[in-house]
């Protein structure tokens, strides 16, 4: 009987033990942050493969501050493969951006005689950004997880350049270079 009672006990302090609140474990502060926003124009948001100095993406660039940031510059970066360039830096929001695809080749050295040349069907191209605040904070990495392709959301309509998250900005946006899809109907010409 002892032995029953022994084990009983320490059960029971067991228990309790469970239940008392550990200070040691703390969910972390979690800064607010800032994101960058691109309103794409309709059917602007990928390039033609078979048309590149024509065909142009378009965007205007602002920023969400959630209250509590407000952006002084925002700087644009333009990725293909391992490679990166700056497009500049935007201090006026919102700021109309375009390019075209050959502009976009022409950062990385390459043009559209080029691309045929190597025989390309497709292609694509990110923009990511890192934005400085009026206080001087850098944020580059705030919604980088957050990839979003406009292709494939065959109801696109224009608002912001986001589809997987409900966050209202972008992390990388992707571009993608190829032929137009003739079941998309932003995508006829």
């Amino acid at each position: 009987m002892k032995r029953y009672s022994y084990l009983s006990l320490i059960a029971l302090a067991f228990a309790f033990s469970s239940c008392l609140e550990d200070e040691s474990i703390k969910e972390p502060d979690y800064e607010v942050g800032i994101i960058a926003n691109a309103r794409l124009e309709p059917g602007k948001y990928w390039f033609n493969i078979l048309e590149l100095e024509s065909s142009e993406v378009a965007f205007d660039l602002s920023y969400e501050g959630f209250g509590v940031h407000n952006a002084s510059s925002i700087e644009l970066f333009l990725e293909r493969g391992a490679g990166r360039v700056s497009l500049g830096s935007y201090t006026e929001f919102p700021s109309s951006i375009s390019m075209t695809g050959a502009e976009a080749y022409a950062y990385f050295g390459e043009s559209p005689a080029s691309i045929a040349e190597a025989g390309l069907s497709r292609d694509e191209f990110r923009i990511s950004y890192e934005i400085t605040t009026s206080e001087g904070l850098r944020f580059s990495q705030y919604g980088q997880y957050y990839n979003y392709n406009p292709s494939l959301d065959g109801r696109y309509t224009g608002r912001y350049a986001q589809f997987y998250t409900n966050l209202p900005g972008f992390g990388t946006l992707v571009l993608e270079v190829r032929p137009p899809n003739p079941q998309n109907p932003n995508e006829q010409n």
